[in-house]
């Protein structure tokens, strides 16, 4: 078992942050927040996607967030039960991440709507697996991210359908 210094809990502390903002920029759809906690270039595997290779942030953007994640008038992506290790300069996160993603039929996104029963939704439960690197400010950056989908729940074709909302 890692022994818990004040160093030590304060680096889970900024890792656990950078996770958080990660997801508060899919959410939110900022997508200079999502860079901001990725290392250019950083190592991809992503099995839904089909990608297991290096790529800068701006080209992971590209190839799936920015893509379908503004279709959506909805979307939060919640993280539990996080195992960190820290060695040295380097860290270790596994995570559950899921992942809600709603389409609401009426064009009207209040949040009480989105909920309604004809609404569209695809919920995915994923692990969420990173590797970080601290930097020579301090900063934690991930440099590997893993993730892929463990169970699924409502309608996939929401993503085709939220892809189909966002002008390229």
């Amino acid at each position: 078992m890692q022994q818990l210094t004040l160093q030590n809990l304060s680096d889970r502390a900024l890792i656990s942050d950078q996770l958080y903002r990660y997801a508060k920029g899919l959410d939110t759809c900022d997508w200079d927040l999502v860079a901001s906690v990725l290392t250019d270039p950083f190592h991809l595997k992503a099995e839904m996607l089909d990608v297991d290779r290096t790529i800068s942030p701006r080209e992971y953007i590209e190839l799936a967030p920015g893509k379908f994640l503004p279709g959506f008038d909805g979307t939060t992506h919640l993280n539990t039960n996080q195992l960190i290790t820290v060695d040295g300069d380097q860290a270790h996160i596994e995570t559950r991440m899921y992942a809600c993603h709603y389409i609401n039929p009426r064009d009207n996104t209040q949040t009480d709507q989105l909920s309604a029963p004809d609404s569209i939704h695809c919920n995915m439960q994923m692990f969420w697996e990173g590797r970080l690197a601290r930097q020579p400010d301090g900063n934690w950056l991930f440099h590997e991210v893993h993730m892929g989908v463990t169970a699924s729940e409502g309608d996939m074709n929401a993503m085709n359908t939220a892809r189909s909302r966002v002008s390229d």
